[in-house]
């Protein structure tokens, strides 16, 4: 798997190459992505369409960059999606589109769905008696839509064990930050941790090692119900120029003049 910084320089140059927006929204999740996919994910390789493996459902689906970055390295994603990215040459879009042969496990970015499309695997799972686990991640501005909370009681009601819904807060959305957006955001992890308080977790989503820990409860522990996880982190980390500015959410540093250079990581 590519270090930190690595998918960082690609995350930005490919932002840069493409005049792509939302690149801070991208360069929030890196660690998130990476620790999953080094360690814990369960997929094959040769074969993304395995029914054993685990669904990781990426609901932000507008800050997929570091996602797109991880699959292209992984080999799932051919280099000429890359290229030609969000023009009519490629399959990858500004928002997430569902393509399982790139293990895209659902269309995403019209934000508020990729949770219950979550539930509904999870508990599909449960039914069939299988042990494959679902990953969730959202963002914090997300979970201003009421369809996520209608998805987490029926997630409790059930029991889901075998979700992980992961809240990538990084305290902006599209225009502002979220806690001058809604007063509930101000208070999103004690009312989460209402939901499930034996396997609710409150980390630095930058953190390797706090990340770890707690994909390891989710994957070896014996939690009755779903886990939730409110990963702290900073939008645009990396990249000082957009760091923590709601300016960034749709703009490509490079219509400011900005020229990529990797010494600046």
């Amino acid at each position: 798997m590519l270090s930190s910084k690595e998918l960082r320089q690609k995350t930005i140059k490919f932002s840069c190459d493409t005049n792509a927006g939302h690149l801070g929204s991208s360069l929030s999740t890196v660690e998130i992505l990476k620790v999953l996919f080094e360690s814990f994910l369960k997929f094959d390789k040769n074969d993304p369409r395995n029914e054993s493996r685990d669904r990781l459902i990426f609901s932000k689906g507008h800050g997929a960059y570091t996602y797109y970055i991880i699959l292209n390295h992984l080999g799932f994603i051919p280099d000429y999606e890359l290229n030609y990215f969000n023009t009519e040459k490629s399959s990858l879009k500004g928002c997430l589109v569902q393509n399982n042969n790139y293990m895209i496990e659902a269309s995403t970015g019209s934000l508020g769905h990729g949770l219950p499309i979550a539930v509904g695997m999870a508990k599909s799972f449960k039914i069939e008696n299988k042990q494959n686990k679902v990953i969730c991640i959202v963002g914090d501005g997300e979970m201003q839509e009421g369809s996520n909370y209608e998805a987490l009681l029926l997630a409790i009601r059930f029991k889901l064990n075998n979700l992980l819904v992961i809240v990538d807060a990084n305290e902006l959305q599209a225009m502002d930050y979220v806690k001058d957006v809604s007063v509930e955001n101000k208070h999103l992890a004690k009312i989460l941790n209402a939901f499930s308080p034996e396997s609710f977790y409150e980390i630095d989503g930058h953190s390797e090692e706090e990340l770890r820990d707690v994909y390891k409860k989710f994957y070896t522990g014996k939690n009755e119900n779903i886990s939730i996880v409110v990963a702290h982190t900073l939008k645009g980390n990396g990249l000082k120029m957009i760091q923590h500015d709601t300016k960034y959410h749709y703009r490509c540093p490079t219509e400011d003049g900005y020229i990529f250079k990797e010494e600046e990581l």
